[in-house]
């Protein structure tokens, strides 16, 4: 039976130190984000910033799917052989 999507980044976060940093920086980066949108008129310096936390939290989001990709394609085969 495979994993749901949940419990394969429950299980890595646990298990891997680059995905676990991975993914403590894409919180970090997500609450930073959710501070400039509490704020009703961002000026254009902070829309800037706005948006380059967005696209470095997107670039820790493909990181860490390559992976949680990583992983399946290991497991599979693992599983596959046995």
């Amino acid at each position: 039976m495979e994993e749901t999507e949940a419990q394969l980044f429950a299980r890595l976060r646990e298990a891997d130190p680059e995905f676990r940093r991975l993914a403590e920086k894409h919180r970090e980066f997500d609450v930073k984000i959710s501070e400039f949108d509490r704020i009703y008129y961002l000026t254009s310096e902070q829309e800037r910033k706005r948006k380059e936390l967005q696209k470095l939290k997107l670039r820790i989001k493909d990181e860490m799917y390559v992976i949680m990709r990583q992983y399946r394609v290991r497991h599979v085969t693992t599983a596959n052989e046995k």
